[in-house]
């Protein structure tokens, strides 16, 4: 069934699809960030740019010589611009937290940016490396503002099964923000019956959990029920999906079905899952299958299931890059 989606509040580096503000003077080219330009609202900086430095610009670099703590410094003379960096990054994620956002896309190995991938050096010059699974100093202190707002780099999400997990999570939050606004706890019973089987192939023991919240038997009041649930929400999106998760939802939705397939259908439901099993197929030809047979048994529960469709078609490819991320 089409949906419309409510726009998540997104936050991405400038350098990607928006300014050309890298220290060689380019920007980055990203075919989901286009798509998201007119999918999402967007925020955006370049923190090197915002301390005063241009584009082009000398290459920066975090280094940690011994018995220092990290530096954030100008990897040819060696300029240490780590207090002016941590001054910007304070006051601006102050003003970052009034934007109710919902998810992250930042650069990649970025001393500033990065969130997983920024490397630390001995020192300026020809150093080595010391480590290269950093977060930046703005990336570092965006996963500890925001701990439970998922957070990806462009690179990562050029792989398919990170960026299909990061999309669900941008999309299923952004829908709950909207429905918080409104404190209706008709609206929460709507929200959790739809993602029923979404959320079942992430942890059925949460589910449950979000289940008996949106059940109030203490009586508590919306408010109370929707940070309850919240909690549990962001808790849930935040675990892996895995196969044997999925097969028992897949197992949940064929189960409304079964008795009315003939039998060359049933077998041609298993051959599909066969070749997921054995990584022939994506779970989307899967849930393809099921959802086109919910349609036909006009069964309108499945229909609205979000697990169909957890967000814009326009962001669907089984693309991946394979690139080192």
């Amino acid at each position: 069934m089409n949906k419309e989606f409510i726009k998540p509040n997104l936050f991405i580096s400038s350098c990607i699809e928006f300014d050309s503000c890298r220290f060689d003077s380019t920007m980055i080219s990203d075919s989901y960030v286009k798509i998201l330009k007119n999918l999402a609202n967007i925020t955006r900086v370049c923190p090197e740019m915002m301390i005063g430095l241009g584009s082009p610009r000398d290459s920066l670099r975090l280094i940690e010589r011994k018995d220092e703590k990290i530096k954030l410094v100008v990897s040819k003379n060696g300029t240490d611009l780590t207090s002016k960096m941590d001054d910007f990054t304070s006051k601006y994620i102050e003003k970052l937290k009034t934007k109710n956002i919902d998810g992250f896309i930042l650069k990649a190995k970025s001393p500033t940016c990065g969130i997983i991938s920024a490397k630390i050096y001995y020192d300026i010059g020809k150093s080595h490396v010391k480590s290269a699974k950093n977060a930046g100093i703005f990336g570092k202190a965006i996963l500890e503002t925001f701990p439970d707002v998922p957070a990806e780099t462009e690179r990562r999400i050029s792989n398919y099964s990170i960026r299909d997990r990061f999309f669900i999570q941008l999309f299923t939050l952004a829908e709950y923000r909207d429905i918080k606004s409104r404190l209706k706890i008709k609206e929460l019973v709507e929200f959790h019956s739809v993602n029923k089987y979404l959320f079942m192939g992430y942890n059925q023991i949460t589910l449950r959990a979000m289940g008996n919240i949106v059940a109030n038997h203490d009586h508590l009041s919306p408010a109370e029920v929707f940070d309850l649930y919240e909690v549990q929400l962001r808790k849930l999106l935040s675990e892996e999906q895995d196969t044997k998760k999925r097969i028992n939802v897949l197992t949940h939705i064929y189960g409304y079905y079964k008795n009315d397939l003939n039998v060359n259908e049933k077998k041609h439901y298993f051959d599909i899952q066969d070749d997921y099993l054995n990584n022939k197929k994506p779970y989307s030809s899967v849930l393809s299958l099921l959802e086109s047979w919910a349609i036909r048994f006009n069964l309108t529960y499945l229909m609205k299931q979000t697990i169909f469709n957890p967000y814009p078609k326009e962001l669907l490819t089984v693309m991946d890059s394979g690139k080192n991320l």
